[in-house]
């Protein structure tokens, strides 16, 4: 439960705001206790600093160039009204104390450091404060008043005064540890530990949307697209809850996401759709091998066992049936195949200038001969070759190849395939029409779907398994053209779709 808090983006901000809490407490009080007592010291220099002076100017330490131990004894017992915060000291040329106001065995130094009174007595020197030695502690330092005793000018001595007696340190100690000071510093903590609840109350607001999101996350990564059920829906309905045109960040990417899990929930439908399609797909493309397949072995089995007792004439007839059979099995996978590439990303559309009228007439002259076996005509109404459209001449031949096919397929002995062509300024309309058997209207939206059988579809024992107008329309969705059909039973179908003229 910790562990997994930590990993969170609220526990880290929660962590990473204690952390930067504390340092900066930290380093706060202790730059504020160390400037208050700079501040202090340099103060209290400041103000105690011609106290030295004045005591060598009003009262005589030396003698004759000898220190008056007498005089100066009675000077600094004297100079006790002051307080118990100064130190006296009386020291020769050289730094070495002679006199002092205490108790021998409490002072521990016999001499003094002078640089920091040179400094003292500098009168450049006049920002901050100087410390020098405190006689009685060793390596320790003080602030502290000087004045140099002079007398027939000859410098004899100093008067060292050390401001911050032992005395007074022990009172500030005593003071430092009383319950007073104790009971502020448990005010400071505790006002310190309301600052960081109320830290951590606001973080908590901050991210409340983000643990949100992070929840209708998680619901559709654990249920996914595998089943969209009331969950998944309900997950749905939370995340319409965010505002695109928030100022709130959260609110926008929870927005984004929405978006996204729609189109991705649009495209695993359609995913499931094409799946399903292709599994018909595959039954009905296993329905239509199977016939000529049948054909095909069931002739090569009956020659090879009678080859024997077969006039010549015979044989070549299974041959020739069987061999029908192998070619319309060719013919359907390659429709498979053409199908399957059409349906890829990768198929290109080189345009170019086309005379439609004679592409027309060189994809007719291919079928005249089946045409005249059943006293079908084929006619392109007008044959004018100055009417040029822009598209792919390649795939614009399979495309009347596929429908003059399906034309001929469906139209009776006697009948009629007419292919117009209409012209205007932008456009060239082409018509395919034939007075075959028609198609149901119910039956009309689903025509161009790939293997759907209209109710009185024509296929027999052909290789034509639905393919050739699922193939048509995905060529024309290429030239950026729409096909559309009308029908009547009995009387003829007509495709329509149009070209740009060039």
């Amino acid at each position: 439960m910790i562990n997994k808090f930590v990993r969170s983006i609220s526990g880290r901000l929660i962590l990473a705001l204690i952390i930067i809490f504390l340092i900066f407490g930290a380093t706060s009080s202790i730059l504020l206790i160390n400037s208050s007592r700079n501040y202090e010291q340099e103060v209290t220099q400041q103000i105690h600093k011609d106290l030295a002076r004045h005591v060598v100017d009003n009262y005589l330490l030396f003698r004759d160039g000898k220190p008056d131990y007498k005089a100066a004894k009675e000077t600094f017992h004297d100079l006790m009204i002051l307080g118990a915060n100064f130190e006296f000291y009386l020291l020769n040329k050289h730094g070495e104390i002679v006199a002092y106001d205490g108790k021998p065995h409490e002072v521990k130094l016999d001499s003094i450091d002078l640089e920091p009174v040179y400094d003292f007595l500098n009168p450049q020197l006049s920002e901050g404060f100087i410390c020098g030695d405190d006689p009685k502690n060793i390596g320790k330092s003080k602030i502290f008043s000087a004045a140099p005793i002079i007398q027939m000018g000859e410098t004899y001595g100093y008067l060292y005064v050390v401001i911050g007696s032992q005395t007074r340190d022990a009172l500030a100690q005593k003071i430092w540890n009383s319950k007073i000071l104790y009971s502020g510093l448990w005010l400071f903590v505790g006002a310190l530990t309301l600052t960081l609840i109320a830290l951590l109350l606001v973080v908590a607001f901050v991210t409340r949307p983000l643990n949100k999101l992070t929840r209708q996350v998680q619901a559709i990564k654990e249920g996914g697209f595998a089943e969209l059920d009331s969950s998944f829906k309900a997950t749905l309905n939370d995340l319409k809850s965010w505002q695109q045109d928030s100022a709130n960040d959260i609110h926008i990417l929870g927005h984004a996401f929405f978006k996204a899990l729609k189109k991705l929930e649009l495209q695993y439908e359609n995913v499931v759709s094409i799946d399903d399609l292709r599994k018909e797909l595959l039954s009905h493309v296993s329905h239509d091998l199977r016939t000529p397949l049948a054909s095909l072995l069931g002739y090569l089995e009956t020659w090879e066992m009678q080859q024997a007792s077969l006039t010549p004439e015979k044989s070549e007839e299974y041959i020739s049936t069987a061999k029908r059979s192998a070619q319309k099995i060719a013919t359907l996978i390659e429709q498979l195949f053409e199908l399957a590439h059409l349906d890829g990303k990768n198929v290109t559309v080189r345009k170019e200038p086309v005379a439609i009228a004679e592409l027309i007439q060189d994809v007719l002259q291919k079928f005249s001969i089946e045409a005249s076996k059943r006293s079908v005509s084929l006619d392109v109404e007008p044959k004018d070759s100055s009417i040029i459209v822009r598209a792919d001449i390649e795939k614009l031949e399979r495309v009347f190849t596929n429908l003059i096919e399906n034309a001929l397929r469906h139209t009776p002995n006697g009948g009629s395939i007419t292919v117009k062509i209409l012209k205007d300024s932008a456009f060239v309309a082409i018509e395919v029409s034939d007075t075959g058997i028609g198609i149901p209207e119910e039956d009309i939206p689903y025509i161009f779907d790939a293997h759907f059988k209209a109710g009185n579809s024509v296929r027999e024992n052909t290789a034509h398994g639905g393919l050739g107008l699922a193939i048509t329309k995905k060529l024309l969705d290429l030239h950026e053209s729409a096909i559309s059909v009308k029908s009547a039973i009995n009387r003829g179908t007509t495709f329509r779709f149009a070209l740009p003229s060039a």
